[in-house]
């Protein structure tokens, strides 16, 4: 059997000095945030040469810096997935006999289900709110959008629109490590990143809305709830419910709040389809 990071570090931690036994409790008690700190980052918060560090790397049988934080990746992956196929929450989609007696006015509920999610949304619309988070795109010259799945999509649809009113954005997805890793270096007090976390919540997109306010970036976080875990990280706030009991996320009310920030960015910035559709056709001229 292959030994992950954690096993490694049990079975080498009687032979590690006290510094080096230092480094491997730090990766043991921060194994969520390991693969986004850097060697010299490590070295400072730890108080510690950036050469004991890479010393006890190796006690753990690693080569580098760059494979110990390979290994954190790889040991986080597995375990959230186990987690996620053990309690089968978020795959279970079948629908009980009884519920298909009646196959037409089960999918006459599961439309009223949709359209009244709309009406909750729209029952709770709060335009100063939507407005305000519609700024940040025109003050912020960096912008980063980060979601995974249908989150995912909800970023590359706001991509396209931003686009649309002359934003540039770029979009990261949390699922791939070379997409983290790409953007990671970009995060500064200059960026805005948009977090889009719906269930089944990604780990890892919060733990990039951490990194980013960890590094003076403005956090705005679209979520389902208030009590999700990306909120705690959110200097700016949206929610809207997407649960009904077909689908874990339904794209329909979240994707009204997409269209209805993106209208915000137009109204704010006074840009038109008509403006941009000139500028473009400068080029042809």
């Amino acid at each position: 059997m292959e030994m992950d990071i954690i096993m490694q570090i049990e079975k080498h931690y009687l032979s590690m000095t006290k510094k080096q036994r230092q480094v491997a409790d730090y990766i043991k008690e921060n194994i969520d945030t390991m693969s986004f700190i850097t060697l010299k980052e490590m070295s400072k918060e730890l108080g510690i040469t950036e050469i004991t560090i890479l010393n006890a790397c190796k006690v753990l049988g690693y080569n580098s810096f760059n494979e110990v934080k390979y290994e954190v990746r790889k040991y986080i992956n597995v375990n959230r997935r186990m987690a996620l196929y053990r309690q089968n929450d978020f795959f279970n989609i079948s629908l009980p006999e009884y519920e298909l007696s009646d196959k037409e006015r089960l999918l006459t509920e599961i439309c009223m289900e949709e359209r009244g999610l709309m009406d909750e949304y729209a029952r709770n619309f709060d335009s100063r709110h939507i407005m305000e988070a519609a700024r940040l795109f025109l003050e912020y010259s960096k912008i980063i959008l980060c979601g995974r799945g249908m989150s995912h999509i909800l970023c590359q649809w706001l991509a396209s629109d931003l686009a649309g009113v002359q934003i540039p954005s770029m979009i990261t997805n949390p699922e791939l490590n070379e997409s983290v890793f790409a953007t990671l270096p970009a995060i500064k007090a200059d960026t805005l990143l948009v977090a889009v976390s719906f269930p089944d919540y990604y780990f890892m997109t919060e733990q990039i809305a951490r990194y980013a306010k960890k590094k003076g970036a403005r956090v705005l976080s679209i979520t389902d709830s208030p009590e999700a875990e990306v909120a705690q990280y959110a200097d700016m706030l949206l929610t809207v419910r997407s649960t009904t009991r077909m689908f874990m996320n339904t794209a329909s009310a979240p994707m009204a709040l997409i269209n209805l920030l993106v209208s915000a960015i137009k109204i704010e910035s006074g840009v038109g389809e008509g403006s941009i559709g000139k500028e473009f056709g400068k080029l042809f001229v």
